[in-house]
């Protein structure tokens, strides 16, 4: 399905893209097929733990709920949940993506799953880069215009430094990776090779790599999956690098996604950029209530 529809599949619901976020782990597809034809599928985690089911959202993945060939076909939607349900899962985990969200169909609620809205920050669309500023706080227009002439931007950063960078800067925050150093950079290499990521970074006059970024895309949208900072990086030179990104996915999709915008305090940075609130709907349905812990 994914090598007839192309670019009509979303990049978080891809064949390559879950071979690559589960490695290791068990993952399967429900399809809804009408005469000869999928209407919709939705990939999903199949996990076990402790003897009982579970199905929750694959790392670095945004949204895994189910993708329509008609956004405006409700049979196949409703079939999708009657089969995602069967599955009897103990605990399980669905976000629905932007679209889908804003098509405003009603929950299944009924089926025992428990609704709560997520949101991220978009450009959309990426317009050029002084339009963009122009709805910018002045620090973040400032952070550019001061930086511009200091570091160099580096759109071919190795996936290997990449993913060094990042467990050192989560170190130095005292923080522990949940994403493994071999995952980071397998996930980083395949997005590169299928012409769908890029590892940008930025450097200083003699090549030190001191912020970096990996942002993922399809024809439609780019999303900052993940960020690393340099010990020695110039104060605020991470607000430059997310321009620069900015300004180069304009060349290659429509949209920018700032992915992650529900945590305290990167909500309010994201926001300062001056993009727009979106909303996006997850579902949870749990059976035991130990589970959740």
């Amino acid at each position: 399905m994914c090598e007839t529809e192309g670019a009509r599949i979303p990049l978080f619901l891809q064949y390559w893209w879950w071979e690559t976020v589960c490695r290791g782990k068990r993952w399967d597809v429900l399809l809804c097929e009408r005469d000869g034809k999928v209407r919709g599928a939705m990939p999903y985690i199949d996990g076990r733990r402790l003897g009982l089911r579970h199905s929750l959202m694959p790392q670095l993945t945004m949204f895994t709920g189910p993708w329509l060939a008609d956004v405006a076909d409700r049979e196949a939607l409703d079939d999708l949940w009657r089969q995602f349900v069967t599955c009897r899962w103990t605990l399980c985990k669905v976000r629905l993506s932007p679209e889908l969200t804003a098509a405003g169909y009603a929950m299944p609620t009924h089926l025992g799953f428990k609704a709560e809205m997520h949101y991220t920050y978009r450009f959309d669309p990426i317009r050029p880069l002084p339009e963009l500023m122009a709805g910018a706080s002045q620090l973040r227009r400032r952070d550019y215009r001061r930086l511009d002439s200091v570091l160099s931007v580096d759109e071919a950063v190795s996936p290997q430094e990449f993913a060094d960078l990042h467990v050192t800067y989560m170190e130095r925050q005292g923080k522990r990776d949940l994403l493994e150093h071999s995952l980071i950079v397998h996930v980083c290499t395949e997005a590169v090779a299928h012409g769908s990521g890029m590892v940008v970074g930025a450097r200083d006059a003699d090549g030190n790599l001191h912020d970096a970024l990996f942002v993922v895309y399809d024809s439609e949208c780019a999303y900052m999956l993940m960020c690393a900072r340099g010990a020695e990086a110039p104060r605020n030179s991470m607000s430059f690098l997310i321009w620069k990104a900015i300004e180069i996915m304009g060349s290659r999709t429509k949209v920018f996604d700032f992915e992650g915008s529900m945590e305290p305090g990167v909500e309010e940075y994201y926001r300062s950029f001056g993009p727009q609130k979106v909303n996006l709907q997850q579902l949870s349905r749990c059976w035991l209530p130990f589970m959740k812990i």
